[in-house]
Order: structure tokens, then sequence, then C-alpha cells
């Protein structure tokens, strides 16, 4: 549904602000940054495709 009823859904969070990147992706449920991989792993979330090839 996309009308009045789904619009109080919008009311609770579930990003909040990162301890180790700053950004607002720390999902606060799964305990994960989806920005940096805080909370998965101790090295940065990084990915090739991330980048322009050659670069």
């Amino acid at each position: 549904m996309k009308g009045t009823p789904s619009m109080g859904r919008r009311q609770k969070k579930t990003h909040i602000r990162c301890r180790r990147c700053g950004n607002n992706s720390f999902n606060y449920k799964r305990k994960v940054c989806v920005q940096c991989g805080f909370g998965k792993s101790s090295k940065l979330r990084s990915y090739k495709w991330m980048w322009k090839a050659g670069y």
C-alpha cells in the first residue's frame, strides 16, 4: 500500500549514526553499518565495483 495507512510505518528509525564513519547508516537492529561495515568486520567495507576500472 502507498496511501495513508502506510504513512504510520514511517515513524520508527532503522538507522542511527555510526561510531566509526559518522554516517547515518548504522542499522541498530542488525548492529551493522551499511556504509563502512562496522559491526561486521574490522576492515572498512570496500568493493572493486565502487571505483571505475583503471584507477
